[in-house]
């Protein structure tokens, strides 16, 4: 499992290169490091990342920036984002991007360990699942119907794929409803759900339930957010409601999630 961190301060990435214990957080190849998003890049398509550890604020292009061109062409990237800035668009586009974490800064290493331990091995399990499905895809079918499956799943990942991003783009949207992304992409409700489903082996409303309550997590880190606040960036007009939902997701109410992570670190 190899690592790249990309951040324009020397100090930042030099620190971080001395104070984590990276084989305890399940790095067990190379740690790359750059200082900007093209020498970035460069590493990228030079090298097998598996995981990027970015700045976001960074000169010139910026780490949502840079995980966007990533995204062009790698899919599978595990990317945790370094912030100063616990800001409502940051974490938005982040999680549309695929972001795995967002960790505010400064952040002591031993966070930054706890979270790169828990997306080591969420990208272990990946990797396995996608050699079991190459692996089974190569032994059940001939060429010809090879070729057929993967016409029809570039299509349901496109369908898929566009369903995530108006998602993100309407996370504050009280009112959103399958029926309206129905509408905004030209599909039939049932038949979108169903491919949705498949993709994802939860529904729509449930994905978008998990996406807002996500999106809740990282707003409620910043300890200048209040409870109300994420509510309303996560479309809850209705506090009982949000509260409810959260609990039901995380375990806890948000105010005992907010004190927690205030008092382990994050404020």
């Amino acid at each position: 499992m190899n690592l790249l961190i990309v951040d324009d301060e020397a100090i930042a990435i030099k620190g971080m290169m001395d104070g984590i214990d990276w084989k305890q957080c399940g790095i067990d190849g190379t740690v790359w490091t750059a200082y900007s998003a093209s020498s970035a890049l460069k590493i990228l398509n030079a090298q097998q990342i598996d995981i990027m550890l970015c700045d976001i604020e960074m000169s010139g292009d910026n780490g949502i920036d840079l995980l966007r061109v990533v995204r062009e062409h790698n899919k599978d990237l595990a990317c945790v984002f370094l912030t100063c800035h616990a800001s409502f668009e940051y974490a938005q586009e982040a999680i549309s991007l695929g972001c795995s974490d967002y960790i505010l800064k400064p952040a002591p290493y031993e966070v930054i360990e706890e979270h790169l331990r828990k997306v080591c091995q969420e990208a272990r399990e990946h990797m396995k699942d996608r050699e079991i499905s190459r692996y089974y895809m190569g032994d059940k079918e001939e060429a010809g119907e090879k070729d057929a499956q993967e016409r029809s799943q570039r299509s349901a990942k496109e369908i898929v794929q566009q369903t995530e991003e108006y998602i993100m783009q309407h996370l504050a949207d009280s009112d959103l409803l399958v029926s309206d992304i129905a509408v905004a992409l030209f599909l039939n409700k049932d038949y979108l759900n169903r491919v949705f489903k498949k993709a994802h082996g939860i529904s729509i409303s449930q994905y978008l339930i998990q996406e807002r309550m996500k999106l809740a997590g990282m707003l409620l880190e910043n300890p200048h957010c209040s409870v109300n606040t994420a509510a309303e960036k996560t479309g809850y007009n209705n506090y009982s409601y949000f509260a409810s939902s959260f609990k039901r997701y995380y375990g806890c109410s948000p105010m005992q999630y907010k004190k927690e992570k205030q008092e382990n670190g994050y404020n």
